[in-house]
């Protein structure tokens, strides 16, 4: 029979594309404009009504043929329950600046660390791979420079409730969700540690009900879509020729290389692996019967990296378990991890640059038992040697990890729970380093000695590090009316411990022995000890009035061992309130219930940071060393000596950030379409530098450069900025189920004080295999952290008049030179004010040159849903970045960048390429300090493409309850005019952000996978 009706809302409005289906069928209908709907059913049967944003209903079909309904609008989305730290909140009471992140959203990414997985995902935390090096971790930063060392920049991590030194680096597949606490006030609760923020990481728990069996696998194919143009060897001997011509030096190649003509080699493409696969496989069994439930998850990953000799592999199983029983409730999770990364040679794209295209390919130069006999046409077998010797290194770095979460809950009244959390995590790391014999003999067969390498060299590294929580709290919440009140004490203790030793050996019985019992000389053994330990005591308080008042105030004194027994402790605390104004009558009363909430909301924190920058493990205690042995007696015999080379400042103390946060959330539309914007101010106080000492305080050491400073509190910065996020969801009247959501972040970062200095703290040296090569970034007051300082150029010098004016400030000075503006450094009138220049090119004139850090950022994504079919596509938006291309300096020095077979030369007068010296020697035009290779950054990405299908259930076989199939692209698109690599360069968050050294390109992959539940 004919069911007809109107689909209503609860304020009688028609709702359009409602769906209308008869449960176990295929029968269906959807409601039109005015919430009509018409369908085939029989007496007996179920109808279910289904709408995005509404409870779905079902209703039996009786003797009635016509069944009007209203829907109620789905307050599920408000009551969703976020994790905040040391507890739980419904979405709607939250009031501080939390994100969260479902399975879902992570696992899109083909990705080994979950961070890469969250790019442009969330407003306001800036993820940037610091390099593609298989395995390695993104730099991850939350609201801006986090501090002023390098190593300090990283959020807390905690999984499951228990802290983490450093990245987790948890399988993907394993989390359930993330919450990301990024207001101070949120975060305020860690104390010391949450001055850059928390990330909170829920693994997969077991469910009640019946076995659930998940099998997921993927394989992929990643390749390098970019690099560096260089000359070929047809351009490559004319561009050496007008060099000779040039500086009336005699060209050699032929004579050194009698083949020259026979080779057009392409050593960056010899180092590259191409078609590099990635396979992963992850198997989940998850179930509950009775009180018990659990959840067991192994995952196998494994990178081929794209160049050669490198890659990554990890196996790690967790089993998480939950035992609930009346009041007590006990938890625990195991995680174990066992990983592999094998890292290609050091700076091997660097050396691949500089090869020249006319020597033999490095696959026709291959040791037998450590011995190379060069053939005809090799050249100068010194330069070829620095690359063909490092194929040979083997560098492999395997870590063994295992993390134990522990907590019980009992109620011992109403309302009234203890809690104890325990946790220990062990990271145990080794490093294995060969460099093999390697013997090198020209076409003579003479042995050259400058090519080889005459004992091989075997270096054993390693750490084994344990942390260990205890934490005890006792919770109250009580209802009373329309009020809600929560309590909190708790008092935690972490003592981490960590034994770090390296030894090795000179001269191996052969290569084929890599042990270090067969050494011949003994490298002398280092190693040290550290015990950091942290208490902390927390009170909070949380208050809620009828969902529409909410207060949460938290106050935290901590000490940590890293400080002075006089700076060893220090309160912070937390203080945030809301105002969920969608929840007053006088809103309710107002005819506008397309708003689903309309919440605003504030904070203010002071919290802390105890990470200290430096290789000193105690900066505050004068130390006595060892490796200062000496001669004693009047038979001068060598004693063992000890000496204490460090000066420290006793004291040094926390650093400490202040932020400050209001914010907005808007939900409309039966909540399909959410917004959400923050603007804050976090200012960080005493920030903890390394000082460099001079010279006259005898600490300067050659060729080691440990106790060249000291660590101070000597800095200030600011960050402040806004987040923007909008989504909106929806389900067309023909089924289609479409998501898009979008993000927006502008971050200022600013250096305010610096100690009295007001530029200094300099790195971001962009190549490592020249000597002397300058630093491109610097701490400054006034501007970001990691800013560029570099010499401005005008051009090359094309014309004689130019060449005499030019000379007139750098004396010797060529035409075909770069000019280098002679800034206004001197102040003539004492105004305060330079106005004149001091007639030479020098560090003075250094001038601001932008930063790695983005004017703005931002995120778009789009998820449609129809048939079985699925379509994901993430966009990523970089804008305001400089880059430093290293690769292209790299290049020039060595005279091999396609850019300079165009260079100046007097037949090629009007030129804009300074011209080539004899030599390949850096010269003025090749220094680092130059802006010629500073170029934009700015780069639109899509982030990842992916295409599904669902097979049907009714078409699967019964032991099947899902089966997808699904192909994905990342990154398979960049747009950006920088010439490098890829602009994607975050470093280490400071100094090398924004600095392309030639590290490890990030690469594009494809892959296809399949997921399967039973």
């Amino acid at each position: 029979m004919n069911i007809t009706g109107q689909i209503i809302d609860e304020t009688g409005m028609p709702l359009l594309g409602v769906n209308v289906l008869v449960e176990g069928t295929k029968r269906g209908a959807v409601s039109d404009f005015d919430g009509n709907y018409e369908i085939k059913a029989s007496k007996g049967e179920v109808l279910v009504f289904s709408s995005l944003g509404f409870t779905t209903q079902s209703i039996t079909i009786g003797n009635n043929t016509t069944i009007n309904i209203v829907l109620a609008q789905d307050s599920q989305e408000l009551e969703q329950v976020v994790v905040i730290g040391y507890g739980t909140q419904r979405k709607i009471e939250v009031t501080g600046a939390v994100n969260t992140v479902s399975a879902e959203v992570i696992s899109k990414a083909p990705v080994s660390d979950v961070a890469e997985s969250l790019q442009g995902q969330i407003a306001g935390v800036n993820i940037q791979a610091s390099n593609g090096r298989p395995g390695e971790e993104a730099n991850i930063q939350i609201r801006g420079v986090g501090s002023l060392s390098p190593g300090s920049l990283g959020p807390l991590f905690v999984v499951d409730g228990i802290p983490f030194q450093g990245n987790p680096n948890i399988a993907p597949e394993q989390i359930e969700s993330i919450d990301i606490l990024k207001d101070g006030a949120s975060a305020a609760v860690y104390g010391v540690r949450a001055a850059n923020g928390v990330i909170l990481i829920t693994t997969k728990k077991g469910r009640q009900g019946q076995l659930k069996v998940d099998y997921s696998t993927y394989l992929a194919v990643q390749n390098i879509t970019s690099g560096v143009p260089l000359m070929n060897t047809n351009q490559q001997l004319f561009s050496d020729q007008a060099v000779n011509d040039a500086d009336g030096t005699v060209n050699n190649t032929f004579f050194l290389n009698p083949n020259a003509l026979d080779f057009d080699s392409d050593f960056v493409g010899d180092v590259q692996n191409d078609n590099a696969l990635i396979q992963n496989h992850n198997l989940n069994i998850s179930g509950g019967v009775g009180d018990l439930s659990l959840n067991i998850n192994g995952s196998y990953f494994d990178q081929e990296g794209v160049l050669i000799n490198s890659g990554f592999n990890r196996l790690t199983t967790r089993i998480t378990g939950q035992y609930t029983k009346e009041r007590l409730k006990i938890f625990t999770s195991i995680g174990i991890t066992d990983e592999l990364r094998v890292q290609e040679p050091f700076a091997l794209l660097e050396q691949a640059v500089a090869q020249r295209p006319f020597q033999p390919p490095i696959s026709n130069i291959q040791p037998v038992n450590g011995v190379v006999q060069l053939g005809v046409g090799t050249g100068q077998p010194e330069l070829l040697s620095f690359l063909t010797r490092l194929l040979n290194d083997e560098d492999e770095r395997r870590i063994r990890s295992s993390n134990i979460a522990f907590s019980l809950d009992y109620e011992i009244l109403k309302g009234l729970t203890y809690k104890v959390n325990l946790g220990r995590n062990n990271w145990n790391f080794r490093r294995n380093f060969l460099r093999p014999q390697y013997l090198l003999f020209n076409v003579q067969g003479d042995f050259v000695p400058g090519a080889s390498r005459e004992d091989a060299i075997l270096q054993e590294s390693f750490i084994f590090t344990q942390r260990n929580t205890i934490e005890n709290s006792l919770s109250y919440n009580v209802d009373f009316g329309n009020h809600n009140l929560k309590l909190l004490a708790l008092t935690s203790y972490e003592q981490f411990d960590s034994k770090n030793l390296s030894t090795g050996v000179i001269g191996l019985a052969s290569n084929n022995t890599p042990v270090l019992g067969q050494g011949q000389e003994p490298i002398n053994p280092t190693g040290f000890d550290i015990t950091n330990k942290l208490s902390g005591l927390l009170g909070r308080v949380q208050y809620n009035f009828d969902d529409r008042y909410l207060l949460s105030a938290s106050i935290r004194r901590d000490g940590s061992s890293n400080f002075p027994t006089s700076n060893r402790f220090k309160i912070f605390y937390g203080i945030s309130a809301g105002w969920n104004v969608s929840e007053e009558p006088f809103f309710k009363n107002a005819n506008l219930d397309f708003i689903n909430n309309l919440k605003f909301r504030g904070s203010i924190a002071e919290v802390g940071n105890q990470t200290i920058a430096g290789t000193n493990p105690t900066p505050f205690i004068p130390t006595i060393e060892s490796g200062v042995n000496f001669i004693f007696g009047e038979a001068e015999n060598l004693a063992f000596g000890q000496i204490g080379r460090r000066l420290v400042d006793p004291d040094i103390q926390w650093e400490t950030k202040i932020s400050r946060n209001v914010g907005v959330d808007l939900s409309m539309f039966s909540n399909k379409l959410n917004f959400t914007a923050d603007y804050y101010l976090n200012d960080r106080k005493d920030l903890l530098l390394e000082e460099r000492l001079p010279p006259s305080t005898g600490t300067s050491a050659p060729r080691d450069q440990s106790f060249r400073s000291r660590v101070v509190n000597a800095g200030n910065l600011t960050n402040q900025g806004i987040e923007i996020a909008l989504s909106y969801k929806d389900q067309t009247s023909y089924g289609l189920k479409w998501n898009i959501a979008g993000t927006f972040t502008r971050n200022v970062n600013e250096v305010t004080d610096l100690n009295g200095t007001s530029r200094g703290f300099s790195g971001g040296t962009p190549v490592f295999t020249v000597g002397n090569v300058d630093n491109t970034t610097f701490l400054a007051e006034g501007f970001e952290a990691g800013a560029f300082f570099l010499l401005q150029n005008e051009g090359v010098i094309q014309t004689e008049e130019e060449l005499q004016a030019y000379q007139q400030i750098v004396p010797d000075a060529r035409i075909g030179d770069i000019a280098y503006i002679d800034q206004l450094t001197v102040d003539t009138n004492g105004d305060g004010i330079p106005d004149t220049a001091d007639g030479t090119i020098n560090d003075d004139d250094r001038v601001y040159a932008g930063s790695g850090q983005a004017d703005f950022e931002a995120g778009l994504s789009l998820n449609l849903e129809y048939k079985g079919f699925d379509f994901f596509i993430q966009n990523y938006f970089s804008y305001g970045a400089e880059v430093y291309n290293g690769a292209r300096l790299l290049a020039y020095i060595n005279g091999r960048h396609e850019e300079q077979f165009n260079q100046w030369t007097p037949q090629n007068p009007s030129s804009n390429i300074p011209a080539r010296r004899a030599g390949n020697v850096s010269t003025a035009s090749t220094r680092a300090r130059s802006d010629f290779f500073l170029e934009d950054g700015s780069y639109w990405r899509i982030r990842n493409i992916t295409l599904g299908y669902s097979i049907p259930k009714d078409a699967l076989p019964n032991f099947f309850s899902s089966f997808r199939i699904y192909a994905t692209s990342q990154n398979p698109f960049t747009f950006t005019e920088y010439t490098g690599f890829d602009p994607e360069i975050g470093g280490d968050g400071i100094f090398t952000r924004g600095v392309d050294q030639l590290t490890y390109p990030v690469s594009r992959r494809i892959l296809f996978g399949v997921q399967l539940g039973f």
